[in-house]
């Protein structure tokens, strides 16, 4: 009986082990699926850093973007606090929040800054222009 008892906890024991492990292969199978659906979500996307101090906007590259191509907005605060925003475009952009959107429409919009962070002459200097051209 006692012999019987540890063939069942033996066997146990192996499946689950097995169960749990895998193969290195399947490992790196499963890796790299992961990281063909990262770049797939970020491919396309054209991103911009806005960083944001007292009184004044900069961003990383020139705000110019093509008609129907993906956007991502990256909002940085280093001085202050500040958000973003143009209601033509729906945005609303938080340090902590990127936003997102399709360039639908062409034009030059104003990005100002949403959140009265001073003076009201230094505050309404708060601005960025984004073009969206053909």
């Amino acid at each position: 009986m006692k012999k019987l008892g540890f063939l069942l906890l033996s066997g146990a024991l192996t499946f689950g082990l097995a169960a749990c492990g895998g193969t290195e292969e399947a490992a790196n199978t499963k890796k790299s699926s992961e990281k063909s659906v990262e770049t797939a979500s970020t491919s396309g996307v054209e991103e911009f850093t806005i960083t944001a101090k007292n009184w004044e906007f900069s961003s990383d590259k020139e705000l110019t973007i093509k008609k129907g191509s993906k956007v991502k907005l990256n909002l940085i605060n280093e001085e202050g606090i500040h958000t973003i925003g143009n209601e033509e475009l729906g945005i609303d952009l938080k340090a902590d929040k990127p936003v997102e959107f399709t360039a639908e429409k062409t034009g030059e919009y104003e990005l100002i800054c949403s959140t009265v962070c001073g003076a009201e002459d230094d505050h309404k200097a708060m601005k960025l222009t984004l073009k969206i051209v053909e």
